[in-house]
């Protein structure tokens, strides 16, 4: 398996043989200095100051270990894995096993924040990759992870309406506007933290968004789902007239949602650490991790619209 054959042109996602060129924006922007809070579903929307929203500092990243371990590896390795990781886990799992018949791998995917439950409770697993460090830091509190985390890939923002964008939406400062149904992730999920951040982030521009924009947006959310992926079927399925989602999410849906990039300075990185389950095979979660790290694994998580962490 090549990986250089894998690698989209800048700013573009292969996506089963088709190329899907979107804004692939950095992150930026200065939180305002005071909170600004707003009524949502689930309570109040509140607005941190960038040092209390910044992520926790992670292990840098390492080669070392063999990427191609886990082609010699015996038996099975369970991964715990965030719901935006779906897509590429699953080409990655047929091709390894495909490579190595002795090799199986099994897992299981959700909202980071409900696998860290699962796995507070007993849930047996060797791997857990989430989507951002804050669950992994809790995971690591509640003592089930082994080990070091180290981030294996980034991702980013996305806004995506149905494919006829009934709503008109032509940008993210429409999503304030009255009367359009917004879907996110649960303010505890990743993805759900990300895309409230970024509306902070384009609150505290009133004279490109208006006034209270956080406010309007939050009045705007008709649903609050469990992971990204369940607020991305939402709008596929016509149920939402937008929804904030990972870029990588937006690519898996092809065709069934149109695509608004999210501004630069709005925008989010997700940096998705990943580390060996306490009481699981470390050996082969070694060898599954070494693969993510190495060449063919990232290129694998480039092609479905992550970013490489190198």
């Amino acid at each position: 398996m090549s990986g250089s054959s894998r690698v989209p042109p800048s700013g573009c996602i292969r996506r089963r043989g088709l190329l899907v060129c979107l804004a692939m924006v950095l992150a930026g922007g200065v939180w305002p200095a005071a909170t600004l809070s707003a009524r949502t579903q689930s309570g109040a929307w509140e607005c941190p100051a960038l040092a209390a929203s910044a992520p926790a500092a992670a292990t840098p990243v390492s080669n070392e270990g063999d990427p191609a371990a886990i082609l010699s590896a015996e038996g099975s390795v369970t991964v715990f894995a965030a719901a935006s990781l779906t897509d590429a886990f699953e080409e990655m799992k047929a091709e390894l096993e495909a490579a190595n018949p002795a090799l199986a791998i099994a897992y299981n995917f959700g909202g980071s924040p409900a696998l860290v439950t699962q796995l507070t409770q007993g849930a047996v697993a060797d791997v857990f990759a989430s989507a951002n460090t804050a669950q992994m830091t809790a995971a690591q509190g509640a003592g089930v992870i082994a080990g070091d985390p180290v981030t294996f890939v980034r991702n980013r923002l996305a806004l995506v309406t149905p494919p006829d964008n009934p709503a008109g939406i032509a940008s993210p400062a429409d999503l304030g506007n009255e009367g359009i149904r917004l879907v996110l992730a649960q303010p505890e999920v990743p993805a759900g933290r990300y895309a409230r951040e970024a509306v902070c982030l384009m609150g505290a521009d009133a004279a490109a968004n208006g006034e209270d924009f956080v406010g309007r947006v939050a009045a705007n959310v008709v649903s609050e789902e469990e992971d990204v992926r369940d607020a991305l079927a939402k709008v596929q399925l016509g149920e939402a007239d937008a929804g904030v989602v990972y870029i990588s999410d937006a690519a898996s849906a092809g065709d069934d949602v149109q695509v608004i990039p999210i501004p630069d300075a709005v925008n989010v990185v997700a940096a998705y650490p990943i580390a060996a389950v306490a009481g699981g095979d470390e050996s082969i979660a070694g060898a599954f991790i070494a693969y993510l790290l190495g060449a063919d694994g990232q290129a694998i998580l480039q092609e479905y619209g992550f970013e490489p962490v190198a």
